[in-house]
């Protein structure tokens, strides 16, 4: 009885521990992605090749975007 016990409780332990990782990883991606995209978007803004309603139309297209793919 001990034994089961034992190997449940350690087969319970490795499947939460598995289970923590993933959410932590899409979290990461999806902030990488978000700044990665509004630092283009503000370069093309800094040299000048985008007016400031273009780049506030280009960063709210963009963070729809990643709001669809996070889910």
């Amino acid at each position: 009885m001990k034994k089961a016990m034992i190997i449940g409780l350690l087969l319970f332990g490795m499947n939460t521990q598995a289970k923590t990782i993933d959410p932590i990883e899409k979290t990461s991606t999806y902030h990488c992605h978000h700044k990665a995209e509004y630092y283009a978007i503000r370069a093309l803004y800094e040299d000048g090749k985008i007016s400031i309603t273009e780049a506030q139309r280009k960063w709210q297209k963009a963070k729809r975007k990643l709001k669809k793919e996070a889910k």
